[in-house]
């Protein structure tokens, strides 16, 4: 049920409540986000269990805030999700400092790269050639070529592979370059 209404009302930020057992939310968040693109998501928990934080973490959520935060902060947690950035609360953040920075850091490195070269990266996570990415996006390959090297400089990495799991890990590859 919860993916029919998701899929059909097409919000830009699906909350959830992490108490709610019934559903595997990691599986849920996958899914979604392949079938709805550029949805984001805010989870809501009552303990903020660091092992089912860090699963959402790797599935691709972009927030999460314990229900003892009050409404203010859940408020806040909307806004900065629905515009595009990560949000953890405190008590969250203390839980989790190693994952949060993994997910932070990559999330700040890609948000460094111009428009153009975040759809790079995207299409370099879903497998396409410089050949295809330059039918893809109406370049030549030695285009495609210009902007992997600046990516590969902007982000310190050594190839298109390392580019690759970095978005699988920020989520830009389940959700788009936007």
């Amino acid at each position: 049920e919860a993916f029919r209404l998701a899929r059909e009302a097409r919000p830009d930020v699906v909350v959830f409540d992490l108490d709610s057992n019934r559903i595997d939310w990691p599986h849920f968040v996958r899914e979604l986000s392949l079938s709805c693109r550029g949805v984001r998501f805010l989870a809501l928990s009552s303990d903020g269990s660091p092992e089912r934080i860090s699963a959402l973490c790797e599935a691709g959520i972009h927030g999460c805030i314990c229900l003892s935060s009050g409404f203010s902060e859940l408020v806040k947690g909307l806004q900065r999700v629905g515009e595009g950035e990560l949000y953890f609360d405190q008590e969250i953040s203390s839980e989790l400092p190693e994952v949060l920075s993994k997910v932070n850091e990559g999330a700040i490195l890609l948000r460094g790269l111009t428009a153009r070269e975040r759809e790079v990266v995207y299409l370099l996570s879903q497998g396409f050639s410089n050949r295809q990415i330059a039918r893809e996006m109406v370049l030549s390959e030695k285009t495609v070529k210009n902007h992997i090297s600046h990516i590969l400089r902007k982000l310190e990495l050594k190839d298109r592979t390392q580019v690759a799991i970095l978005a699988w890990k920020t989520g830009l590859a389940l959700n788009g370059p936007s």
